[in-house]
């Protein structure tokens, strides 16, 4: 038995076992799974695993167990060993197995929301690394770096196209696992979601006058939106239901895609397409109106916060509604630049400063982690081994952080694309626009790793290491 399948089965074990894993994924570091039940999770035994660096639990059904670098062959071993379907969900035959229902309180819904964005997004996390790779290349060969191409040339369109495509048709995307979430027929969802974007309806519902069925439509855009796909392929997981019980089992095959689809047209540009752009539109206010309102101390605060955000997976909510700002402007000031980018350099400015002031094995989970960040872009070792387990490692991280926060804020700096999320993830900042946005959300990087480790340097004491 390899390495690996001893971890997988040890996490199998402590979780429930496979009957209670509902859904299997992974990003770059951590086994992300979808449980029946939460209370069957043994926690203490699980962060004893070898191997296994951490734990997070954003909502009552999801766990993140943080691996590593080596979570790809950890979770195909994970899916091989349970017998499970790769990032799909397995089938619910026994009543035992059924979700465990939570009581409906405020904190239930809130879990519910967010594991419900963490379930639909997370399968999407390589398309937006696509994204962000293809556009970074664009503008780097582009008129307002090296000069290489034209924005005419083909080479240029050749990568600029695959990014815009992505995000244009990202309802489209991320249909496909809300269905797999709700549990509803993924090819109905796909249907709905191109809906949103076909030409034909974009532009008579912008000429106004268009009903559905006699229900006025609202004007509204979805090109790269993200909420109104969501609530529309939840209802979609109801109106279903309804479908299936009005069919005649002799014409089923016919007559439930057509109920379906005939009871979400109105559903979909009558309510919940509008009612999905509307709150988008309200939360990205929220966002902007506290970053016009603070400026620099926006970003400065959320900076000196961000390492922990992070580390106990807190930030979702704002990452998501900060990504589909992104998404939809091109651009976004408030959160991306710091998430995306500065909190990379405040860990690496931290392990390399925990590892000068450590000796022995301490000294060397500095060096692993500061070189798993600096080159992998895995910064659980740090946030893990490093900053949680030792109070002296607190204050460097918030200052470092609040430091290069307060100069990206000053300095109005603003995060384009995904890219890397090593040291190359201030590929970020570069915008073909304003050539000086990279230089700038540099130095706030180099601001943040400098402080940081410099302060771990002065206030870091050996006698604190467990």
């Amino acid at each position: 038995m390899t390495k690996y399948e001893k971890i997988a089965l040890e996490v199998l074990k402590h979780v429930g076992g496979k009957e209670n894993v509902e859904n299997a994924f992974h990003c770059m570091t951590r086994l992300r799974l979808n449980l029946k039940d939460a209370d069957l999770i043994r926690s203490e035994q699980l962060k004893a695993v070898p191997g296994v660096l951490g734990l997070n639990h954003p909502s009552a059904q999801e766990l993140q167990v943080v691996i590593g670098t080596e979570v790809d062959d950890v979770y195909r071993a994970f899916i091989r060993l349970g017998g499970l379907e790769g990032n799909a969900r397995i089938d619910e035959n026994l009543d035992a197995c059924e979700r465990k229902k939570e009581k409906l309180t405020v904190k239930s819904v809130i879990n519910a929301i967010v594991g419900a964005f963490s379930a639909c997004m997370n399968p999407l996390v390589p398309m937006f690394v696509l994204v962000g790779t293809f556009n970074v290349i664009a503008a780097l060969i582009g008129p307002s770096f090296l000069n290489l191409v034209s924005e005419e040339s083909n080479l240029y369109t050749n990568f600029y196209y695959v990014g815009q495509a992505i995000i244009y048709f990202l309802p489209v995307l991320l249909a496909y696992p809300a269905a797999k979430y709700f549990k509803c027929n993924h090819y109905i969802s796909l249907v709905l979601a191109c809906l949103l974007l076909y030409p034909e309806f974009s532009t008579v519902l912008e000429n106004g006058g268009y009903t559905v069925f006699g229900i006025p439509a609202t004007n509204a855009v979805y090109t790269s939106s993200v909420l109104p796909v969501m609530l529309i392929v939840w209802a979609q997981s109801y109106v279903e239901k309804l479908a299936n019980r009005i069919s005649p089992k002799s014409m089923k095959v016919i007559a439930f895609p057509f109920f379906t689809v005939a009871l979400m047209l109105p559903l979909t540009f009558c309510v919940l397409g509008p009612l999905g752009t509307l709150a988008g539109t309200g939360l990205a206010n929220l966002v902007i109106g506290l970053r016009t309102a603070a400026g620099p101390v926006e970003t400065m605060l959320v900076g000196g916060v961000v390492a922990f955000l992070t580390a106990f997976g807190i930030g979702r909510p704002i990452f998501f509604i900060c990504m589909s700002m992104l998404f939809a402007e091109g651009v976004e000031y408030a959160y991306m630049p710091i998430a995306m980018v500065l909190t990379n350099f405040v860990a690496m400015g931290l392990s390399l400063g925990f590892a000068v002031k450590s000796s022995g094995e301490d000294r060397q989970l500095g060096i692993t982690s500061f070189i798993a960040c600096c080159l992998g872009g895995v910064s659980e070792p740090t946030w893990f081994g490093i900053l949680l387990p030792h109070k002296k490692a607190y204050l460097p991280a918030v200052i470092g952080g609040a430091a290069g926060g307060l100069y990206l804020g000053l300095m109005n700096v603003g995060y384009y694309q995904f890219g890397p999320s090593n040291v190359l993830s201030v590929l970020g900042y570069i915008s073909s626009e304003l050539p000086a946005n990279f230089l700038h959300g540099s130095i706030a990087a180099g601001i943040g790793f400098t402080v940081t480790f410099v302060m771990m340097l002065l206030s870091f004491k050996r006698k604190s290491i467990s």
